[in-house]
């Protein structure tokens, strides 16, 4: 396990730049966020950008071995236009992983919004014909496509609805259901924090269905993105259980960045954040 950065702390950099500059603090492993992926893909030529990208990373002795795919898209929308257009944006950035050397996109199990628990037929078909698709597309094109785990505080005071996805047997069935090798699971600790599970025992019972994670931590109230050891999760139990699995991933830190911060003070941040993942990794015997 190699400690690893969210691009989106230095979101207002251009994605080169922010891989660069990450680089130049110590990182040697980026997640490319959603913010920095759209920005790559916005242009005509996505192989001049995608190869421009790779050369960066390359020549900034960063490893980005994952993405956060189109946050904002709903697969699971049950308005058959919106939705393809929204498979059609992601099977665009699938592309760009391709050649950018990007193994593995996260991507959310259904959109933003809030569903009632019973959700419909309808919107259950959309989801697994979207996934079955971009996992079809995603193998063609040797990437990996984990699925995050959501959590349901956003559905608080929604009249009990809630997030599909923030069950692990909601994510579970999913995969059941597209069946294909190339989908696994993202733990976003977290969601899973908020959502009350205990995460030792989560990460034993995923195993090797296990192929990203999204670390940061949280008071248990709310999904705030903090640098683990400011919040009230339990790390060493984590740590432990993701070595037990032999879990291959990075360490991903989705720590965000603040707009109009100095830059100065988010390079402290990303090296306050690299030493303490780095301690929290300590005794792995690896580099």
């Amino acid at each position: 396990m190699r400690p690893s950065l969210w691009t989106a702390l230095f979101v207002e950099l251009e994605p080169n730049e922010a891989v660069r500059r990450i680089g130049e603090i110590g990182w040697r492993s980026v997640e490319l966020s959603d913010e920095h992926l759209r920005m790559a893909c916005a242009g005509p030529d996505i192989e001049e950008s995608a190869e421009r990208f790779r050369a960066t990373a390359e020549d900034a002795n960063v490893t980005v071995a994952q993405t956060h795919l189109f946050l904002l898209a709903n697969v699971a929308n049950p308005d058959d236009e919106q939705r393809r257009a929204d498979v059609a944006a992601i099977k665009r950035q699938i592309e760009f992983c391709r050649i950018a050397g990007i193994g593995v996109g996260v991507i959310h199990p259904g959109g933003t919004e809030c569903l009632d628990h019973n959700v419909g037929e309808e919107v259950r078909t959309a989801r697994i014909e979207s996934f079955r698709e971009l996992s079809d597309y995603a193998g063609e094109n040797g990437v990996r496509l984990a699925v995050e785990n959501m959590n349901d505080r956003i559905g608080v005071g929604l009249g009990g609805r809630r997030r599909f996805g923030a069950e692990l047997d909601e994510l579970l069935g999913l995969l059941e259901a597209v069946d294909s090798p190339v989908m696994g699971i993202c733990l976003d600790t977290s969601h899973a924090h908020v959502q009350g599970y205990d995460q030792p025992l989560l990460i034993r019972t995923l195993g090797e269905l296990l192929i990203a994670l999204h670390v940061s931590d949280n008071d248990g109230a709310a999904d705030r993105h903090w640098i683990p050891l400011q919040g009230s999760i339990d790390w060493p139990p984590i740590v432990a259980a993701l070595k037990e699995i032999g879990f291959g991933g990075d360490f991903n830190l989705e720590i965000p960045g603040a707009r109009r911060c100095p830059p100065e003070f988010l390079d402290t941040q990303a090296r306050y954040a690299l030493e303490v993942a780095q301690k929290l990794l300590e005794g792995s015997g690896e580099e």
